[in-house]
């Protein structure tokens, strides 16, 4: 991706979403043509193919984080620089508040300015800026608000809704369900708009529509969501892998292969390569947890996730990157069939995936799946009732397949949000229900009376 230095003309100290809000470039000319403000959107689209970007889709870096907090690791075994538990990632997962109105206030400026144009070129980066928009705040919905509660929602805290740059305005938290409609809004606004240049500005119809299926999987949209996973396993152009290329896929360093839509880091030109290196070697630094390892029951020898992604004393071998891919939206079109009652075309969906993973997978039926596993961490669902033996399949489909790829923390906190604890040098560390999400910027609950969430005040 060309990084254009127009950007630089921006040069806005803002360090919280208040500070968007009241400031203004001074002494500087905001851009005027289409590629200047193309420039803006080129600078995080580099981010991303480059490594950098921890607030769009996610670098290696943010799923260090995500590992040590969840529990897919063992954090009794403490070695290498991994923290153990959420509570150690305070300060950065405020700053994560901070940084990601940043780039919704470039996003503003691009779509002030940019709407109403009659050029290709225009359209492409308004659509861009529309879709990163909503994946900012997806992200913040995500991290910075309670797990959806179905029939509760508009009294559940959202997130501050900033449409448009202005210095005089700002806006208090939205309630939850007036965040995801308008997250909501934001990314079918950009499919609407019909990118062209998907090789220039990347989040095009397909990579948009993936995280608007994201979005209503977690507001337990279970309908509107399938629908939306049908349309991409059917229409985006990309297949599951197959075992056999499995392996190329999941290990590829700098590559997107296979059904891999999007992926970070596939520039390996990057200035920050030396630092990965550095961070790929400390993820592998901590073995998989015994829990984790169960899942796999007596299929271990036989999956080829197993083989794939673990070496011989439990580490890491996965190329530890952020990823968009089918099989997660196999397992997300299994997992809302199962919430519509569905049964029958949920295990269609299982057993789809298990086909390649799985050597000589034998189809689960309602009677042959395996029985709930006692001690599981994962006890009720999103919708509050107990985990049946089906739902603790796809669970087991979903945390297999996405091990390493940032998933597991979300699905503790979308399904129970479990406590617990682990002992390191003689202490006991707790993840307390509360500690899912993350704490509000505090320059933002000071300066301009944004609620800060439970726990954190």
């Amino acid at each position: 991706m060309k990084k254009l230095l127009v950007i630089s003309l921006f040069c806005l100290a803002m360090s919280a979403c208040g500070h968007y809000l009241d400031v203004k470039p001074q002494g500087y000319v905001i851009p005027s043509t289409d590629e200047e403000f193309a420039a803006i959107m080129h600078t995080h689209l580099q981010d991303v193919e480059g490594g950098a970007d921890e607030l769009i889709l996610g670098n290696m870096d943010v799923i260090s984080r995500l590992e040590a907090c969840a529990d897919d690791l063992d954090a009794t075994i403490r070695t290498g620089s991994l923290k153990i538990y959420s509570g150690e990632y305070i300060n950065i997962r405020m700053s994560d508040w901070r940084d990601t109105y940043e780039i919704i206030r470039d996003c503003n400026i691009v779509i002030e300015n940019l709407d109403g144009r009659s050029s290709q070129t225009a359209n492409d980066v308004l659509c861009c800026a529309y879709a990163i928009k909503g994946i900012c705040y997806y992200n913040l919905i995500r991290d910075f608000c309670e797990p959806w509660e179905a029939g509760n929602a508009h009294n559940q805290l959202g997130v501050p809704l900033v449409d448009k740059f202005d210095i005089s305005a700002c806006p208090p938290r939205s309630n939850l369900e007036e965040s995801v409609n308008y997250a909501k809004k934001l990314l079918q606004t950009s499919i609407d708009l019909k990118m062209e240049r998907t090789d220039l500005y990347i989040f095009g119809e397909y990579i948009t529509k993936c995280y608007l299926a994201r979005l209503l999987f977690w507001a337990e949209d279970w309908s509107a969501c399938a629908s939306l996973c049908e349309d991409i396993l059917d229409n985006s152009g990309y297949s599951l892998t197959s075992r056999a290329d499995y392996a190329d896929v999941i290990l590829a360093q700098n590559a997107r292969k296979g059904e891999v839509i999007l992926r970070s880091h596939i520039n390996n030109a990057s200035e920050l390569d030396w630092y990965f290196a550095y961070v790929k070697g400390y993820i592998a630094s901590r073995p998989a947890s015994a829990a984790f390892v169960r899942t796999f029951g007596d299929e271990r020898s036989k999956d080829v996730r197993f083989n794939v992604c673990l070496d011989a004393k439990r580490f890491n071998a996965k190329t530890p990157e952020c990823r968009v891919r089918i099989s997660e939206f196999i397992l997300m079109l299994a997992e809302c069939r199962y919430h519509l009652g569905q049964t029958d075309k949920a295990l269609v969906q299982l057993n789809a995936l298990r086909k390649e993973r799985v050597e000589d997978a034998v189809d689960y039926t309602e009677a042959t799946l395996p029985a709930l596993r006692e001690g599981e961490r994962i006890v009720v669902d999103a919708t509050g009732k107990a985990v049946t033996p089906l739902l603790q399949a796809i669970f087991d489909e979903r945390r297999k397949e996405l091990f390493m790829e940032g998933s597991r923390w979300y699905e503790l906190k979308r399904n129970g949000r479990p406590e617990w604890w682990v002992i390191s040098n003689g202490l006991k560390y707790t993840t307390k229900k509360y500690m899912y999400t993350a704490p509000v910027y505090k320059g933002d609950v000071d300066s301009y009376d944004i609620i800060q969430n439970e726990g954190y005040n």
